[in-house]
């Protein structure tokens, strides 16, 4: 009987640490689509085509940098903590910075440099964020990450 009980309760204590992962990954992602709607709606406010917003990643780290390029100088705006136990484990971007989405002034709808994906590792859960090249749209998914 103590040895049914002990099972059933590590079953339940397993299941609270797999959905805190699933819920903190789940949470990043929600942040990062805020940043990048955010650096987005920046970028068509301002309409200076010499000047781009974006959010610059490092594979493997458990932050992301808020930039502003304006010509040939970065300014780093704000550095984003990811929750614990969280990493980007893939960022792949077009334009001129592989890891970085940025989005110019002179675009009408917010179009990006260039479309990607980020994805977002936490244990054995991930949660891909995919910025599409021509609209500037976001998707977000856990089938078919990279």
């Amino acid at each position: 009987m103590a040895i049914g009980l002990s099972a059933i309760v590590a079953v339940f204590v397993w299941q609270a640490g797999s959905l805190m992962v699933r819920l903190r990954v789940r949470a990043a992602a929600v942040v990062l689509v805020s940043d990048l709607r955010t650096v987005q709606a920046r970028a068509i406010a301002e309409r200076r085509p010499d000047r781009s917003h974006g959010l610059q990643f490092q594979v493997g780290s458990d932050r992301y940098l808020v930039v502003v390029h304006d010509g040939a100088s970065v300014t780093l705006s704000q550095v984003r903590q990811l929750p614990a136990g969280v990493r980007t484990t893939y960022a792949r971007f077009g334009g001129n910075t592989s890891t970085a989405a940025l989005f110019g002034g002179t675009s009408l709808f917010g179009a990006p440099s260039g479309g990607g994906t980020v994805t977002l590792t936490g244990d054995r859960v991930r949660i891909c964020v995919r910025l599409l090249p021509a609209t500037g749209r976001i998707r977000v998914s856990q089938q078919g990450c990279p």
